[in-house]
């Protein structure tokens, strides 16, 4: 009876499908990180993209700074839009809140140790976290391809910054600022401004749409409220 008692609850299907997903997408980030770590393989693959992305946002070498801010907004933009219309934001909503009930809950029950209401409490940690990793595949899945794209321009920039014939470039604020140190290092000045471009873009995208989603599915749902 003890046996049973402290024996861990079976794996649901859901779960193992957001643990394959989760294995699949851990063997996706070793790889990419695998290739940008290869100096070699990493000038490769990006001399191989060169075509394509140099006549888009390239601007013929002359501009780098322009061509890194150019990089930040496209990766901001795809990564954003994609990720905000395949989260279900509401689902996500009710998960947090039942997170927060769930985290207030085991305190008390904690503080006046109580069991019986601990024990019923881990039983349905097993079920939010299968809820949790649930909404987080969703989300992520179709979201892999993306992913790939963003490799082969974060790969695109390296090349593009190596085959420069200088390596100091003036910005507003200063004369002679170092764009990158050397051809095979993984760690590049321009690589924090490309990040903060994205990161900048992204969120800020994220919270025009969910502002504009928000406020037009609320107005509908007051149009279709009936006043008696």
């Amino acid at each position: 009876m003890t046996e049973a008692k402290n024996r861990p609850p079976p794996i649901t299907p859901e779960q193992r499908k957001a643990m394959s997903f989760q294995m699949t997408y851990l063997m996706v980030m070793i790889l990419m990180l695998v290739i940008i770590s290869d100096a070699g393989l990493r000038l490769a693959i990006g001399q191989t993209v060169n075509s394509v992305f140099f006549p888009l946002i390239g601007f013929g070498g002359n501009y780098p700074l322009i061509s890194i801010v150019a990089s930040g907004v496209i990766i901001g933009l795809i990564t954003s839009i994609p990720r905000y219309f395949f989260t279900d934001w509401i689902k996500m909503g009710k998960i947090q809140n039942k997170m927060k009930a769930y985290s207030q809950a085991v305190r008390e029950a904690y503080r006046s140790n109580n069991r019986d209401k601990i024990t019923k409490l881990n039983k349905l940690r097993t079920q939010m976290m299968s809820e949790n990793q649930q909404a987080t595949m969703n989300t992520m899945k179709p979201l892999m391809v993306l992913t790939i794209f963003t490799l082969l321009i974060y790969i695109w920039l390296f090349y593009a910054v190596a085959t420069l014939p200088y390596r100091l470039i003036s910005v507003p604020w200063a004369n002679n600022v170092g764009i990158a140190t050397n051809t095979t290092s993984m760690f590049q000045p321009w690589i924090l401004m490309y990040m903060f471009t994205s990161i900048t873009v992204g969120y800020f995208t994220t919270m025009v749409i969910k502002y504009f989603d928000f406020t037009y599915k609320l107005r509908k749902e007051e149009e279709s409220v009936q006043v008696f």
